[in-house]
């Protein structure tokens, strides 16, 4: 795991077959994707030293299955709150692609937004790739940022610029 910016981070999968980023503050622990099975998802976490159960969230950033497969299994599992935007959460639940997920896990995590978990502002954005609405997060804290992108064809001007000033995953 790396530890940098005042955050703690490991790409536990990247790829085709599967995508999954855990982000940790003193705070918050939180997963950027879940590709892969639960177990899998739980496996390599367990190669981190950590442990699913102390997750507070997944951030969902597109609806193909190399970003979504282990979501549903785990927040069903261990309880954490899931965050996408709004036409995301149509299409996943329109074609049960995480199964039956409770109404008080789901949260809307709207594009071009901000939010605080904690004490970490996460910032969404849109990117271009076949998806729905698809979207990644800027992170930050402490005066201090990063960007976790990946699945993009096209860097617009408003995506260089975000990730311009931080250091880029």
């Amino acid at each position: 795991m790396t530890s940098d910016l005042g955050f703690k981070y490991s790409i536990l999968a990247s790829g085709s077959t599967g995508n999954s980023f855990y982000l940790e503050t003193p705070e918050k622990k939180i997963l950027v994707d879940a590709g892969l099975s639960g177990k899998k998802i739980t496996s390599l976490l367990a190669e981190i030293d950590r442990d699913p159960s102390d997750l507070d969230a997944i951030l969902v950033t597109h609806e193909h299955k190399d970003h979504i497969h282990g979501v549903g299994v785990l927040a069903r599992k261990y309880g954490m709150d899931i965050y996408a935007n709004e036409k995301t959460w149509q299409i996943m639940d329109s074609k049960n692609m995480l199964g039956k997920i409770d109404n008080t896990q789901k949260h809307v995590f709207s594009r071009d937004k901000l939010l605080t978990f904690g004490d970490i502002d996460i910032e969404s954005f849109g990117v271009s790739h076949d998806a729905i609405d698809p979207q990644f997060y800027r992170f930050m804290k402490d005066g201090k940022s990063f960007v976790m992108l990946t699945d993009t064809g096209y860097v617009s001007d408003r995506m260089a610029g975000i990730i311009e000033m931080p250091m880029a995953i």
